[in-house]
């Protein structure tokens, strides 16, 4: 944690600014180990402040490294520790994270202080991981594997999917937590991406999308597969086919130095020349890591170039309304010469 510590004084001191006030929880667990919900980061060039409140002293006690801890108010922001900011003359702030009641309430304080916005550098860093986030991720990941072998016996005609969903959080928690709401889409609700799960009872002859992840020690995985309760119909197996060459094309196409918006077009260009195109309206993927979205981004407008060990989801989809939907989804790590795929369920399609 020291290293990205420096990493980020670097960039505090290219942009001549004396400090940075982290607000954002999940940087502040990258930079110092805490994963409570109340806390505030100072870095400046010789010091680092952590402030919390006494429901999570003896926590950070335990989690908190490479930083002081000082027990502080609450409401972190109501008294703002200006006498901790000895020779500060140039002070940022996470824009994306401070709310503006804050923002007003440390502006106030500060009085001799210049108080200067900033772009989120901190997770900028956490796009590139390093070999123990990728061991938590693996562990992730595997934990989400366990679970699909054990979730797909389940599937029969007559379990609702709340019931499903409710199974797959159960399977997750016995190793772990779940990174975000489980999604179970039966039938015709699979064409809603991010649709949650309800009292409908999956019948026979129906897709039912599975998008489901798992957090361990913080960090997260994702994955999506779509299955099929009985015989596969023409039509979703052609649709099913189209978004699996669709993902194959993008997966080949993955390496360190390419343009996130190209991995976009492999998948979207084809599925459009399928004939499916305005069927497919979300991005491509997204960065996991300490939360489930996060850069770089696998989208047609997005500007960042991959790196090596970018840790990234690959997910098209067809969504056609009165339908359902497909969606096949794989986290993968960015290589110098292609990608590891780091989950290992299958994907051909499953006949339930």
């Amino acid at each position: 944690m020291k290293e990205r510590i420096s990493a980020l004084r670097l960039k505090i001191a290219k942009e001549r600014l004396d400090g940075l006030v982290i607000t954002d929880l999940a940087n502040i667990r990258y930079l110092i180990g805490y994963s409570g919900d109340n806390g505030l980061l100072i870095l400046t060039k010789n010091t680092s402040l952590f402030f919390t409140d006494f429901r999570y002293q003896e926590q950070s006690k335990r989690e908190v490294k490479n930083a002081t801890i000082k027990i502080w108010n609450r409401n972190l922001f109501e008294v703002f520790p200006v006498t901790e900011l000895k020779g500060v003359k140039k002070l940022g702030f996470e824009a994306e994270s401070l709310s503006y009641s804050n923002y007003r309430r440390i502006k106030q304080q500060l009085k001799k202080i210049k108080f200067v916005p900033t772009e989120n550098w901190t997770i900028q860093l956490r796009s590139v991981k390093d070999n123990e986030e990728l061991r938590l991720i693996r562990r992730a990941v595997a934990i989400n594997d366990s679970v699909f072998a054990k979730i797909i016996k389940q599937i029969k005609p007559g379990i609702t999917e709340k019931d499903l969903a409710a199974e797959i959080d159960y399977l997750i928690k016995q190793q772990g937590e779940v990174a975000f709401p489980t999604i179970v889409g039966a039938g015709r609700n699979g064409a809603l991406p991010h649709y949650q799960p309800g009292t409908k009872r999956i019948k026979k002859g129906e897709t039912v999308v599975l998008d489901f992840g798992t957090k361990y020690q913080g960090y997260c995985s994702d994955m999506t597969r779509t299955v099929f309760v009985g015989k596969a119909t023409k039509k979703i197996k052609e649709i099913y086919s189209i978004v699996l060459e669709a993902q194959g094309r993008a997966l080949a196409a993955i390496k360190s130095g390419v343009r996130a918006a190209t991995i976009d077009a492999q998948a979207r260009d084809y599925i459009t020349k399928k004939g499916y195109g305005r069927y497919f309206g979300h991005s491509l993927g997204h960065g996991v890591g300490l939360v489930v979205h996060e850069n770089p981004a696998l989208a047609k407008t997005s500007k960042a170039i991959l790196e090596n060990n970018n840790v990234v989801t690959v997910e098209p989809g067809i969504y056609l309304p009165d339908w359902g939907g497909v969606r096949i989804e794989d986290l993968v790590r960015v290589t110098k010469n292609g990608c590891e795929n780091l989950i290992k369920s299958p994907k051909e399609l499953l006949e339930l």
